[in-house]
């Protein structure tokens, strides 16, 4: 099971390709909730549904048909509570009003009768969505559920850039967790005070980390177990970022600024993670990509939303919209109250790219 933050209808249908895989039009899928966690999808096929006359309403059949997909979505969702259903249709909604009203709120009726409260009735088209709460015309057009590509328009695929971070339990991952289980209080002690020389450390190394202590003793998986426990602080995370885009004078500097209670100084840092400003070291940038990617595929699950966020950032800095999002979503899921999680996400969604992409891919 999966937890789900459906904060717009928007956020939901971008998230459909995650949670269904490829679904073949026409369709309904039905997606259950108990408690606020999602339970597994149903895909239930659409075709029989909606024969356009006004009296269908009082055909047997059809509403023998609602009853059927009432009751496989009821036995299928076993225990859930809430509901939200998709309809995916094959043809173009135009400006025309959405189709399948009438079925479609019958399902939503007959599910809350049995106590499973529809959370919303969308409908996908090729070319729009739309609410059956506002069933007159579609909401908005398809493009709309879009990011900016990745990479945003205009501008180069970076070379060999890594993806979303997914652990596989390698030699890396179980060195790592090694030092999780065994580091003591004076180990942490030292690398608060100086969280700049830990970090650096541990993404210097980043990409030695299954490789095991070197000849002098020093063990890649140590350091990023050091960093993977830092970074659980907002503040040092938001030095990791800082870090990795404009370079450790720039991440001293704001350490500085917050010791002394400079506001200016923070508020100037945190325009940076808005993207804006002048751009960063192209190839530094995708290096720290890199190397905290590895550091968060060897982080435990239960550790790597804050990672995640790190690596999220990363992506949106180098204009890969859709990735960043993908990593927001996995940060949320794993812990909703990890709050850079949703604003990394709002940026995305508010601006695709950073300023610094956008007017390469303009020029």
């Amino acid at each position: 099971m999966e937890t789900v933050k459906i904060r717009t209808p928007q956020s939901l249908l971008r998230l459909l390709p995650r949670l269904v895989g490829q679904v073949d039009a026409p369709a309904l899928v039905a997606l259950p909730f108990s408690g606020g966690r999602s339970g597994m999808p149903m895909v239930l096929d659409l075709p029989a549904l909606g024969s356009g006359r006004d009296d269908a309403s009082d055909d047997p059949g059809e509403e023998a048909l609602l009853d059927a997909v009432v009751r496989a979505i009821a036995s299928g969702g076993l225990g859930a509570d809430a509901v939200v259903l998709i309809a995916c249709l094959g043809a173009p909604l135009g400006g025309r009003a959405l189709p399948l009203q009438r079925e479609l709120l019958g399902i939503a009726e007959r599910l809350d009768a049995r106590g499973v409260r529809a959370l919303e009735v969308l409908a996908l088209a090729p070319d729009a969505w739309g609410d059956y709460a506002r069933p007159d015309a579609p909401r908005g057009p398809l493009a709309e559920l879009d990011l900016l590509d990745d990479p945003a328009p205009g501008v180069p695929e970076p070379a060999a850039a890594p993806g979303v971070p997914s652990g596989d339990g390698g030699t890396a991952a179980r060195a790592v967790l090694t030092w999780l289980a065994s580091l003591e209080q004076h180990d942490l002690d030292a690398v608060d005070a100086d969280p700049v020389g830990a970090l650096e450390f541990a993404v210097s190394l980043a990409h030695r980390l299954g490789d095991g202590p070197s000849g002098l003793g020093v063990d890649p998986a140590r350091a990023a177990a050091l960093a993977i426990l830092l970074v659980e602080s907002p503040a040092i995370r938001d030095l990791a970022i800082e870090l990795a885009i404009d370079g450790v004078d720039a991440g001293v500097a704001t350490l500085a600024a917050g010791a002394s209670g400079d506001a200016q100084a923070g508020a100037a840092a945190a325009d940076r993670f808005l993207g804006t400003g002048p751009a960063p070291d192209p190839d530094r940038l995708l290096d720290r990509l890199r190397r905290w990617t590895a550091i968060a595929e060897a982080a435990p699950l239960e550790a790597r939303a804050p990672l995640l966020v790190i690596v999220g950032f990363l992506h949106f800095f180098v204009g890969r919209g859709r990735t960043a999002a993908r990593c927001a979503e996995l940060a949320m899921a794993l812990d909703p109250l990890l709050t850079m999680a949703p604003l990394l996400r709002d940026v995305v969604d508010a601006k695709g790219a950073p300023d610094w992409v956008l007017r390469s891919g303009d020029a």
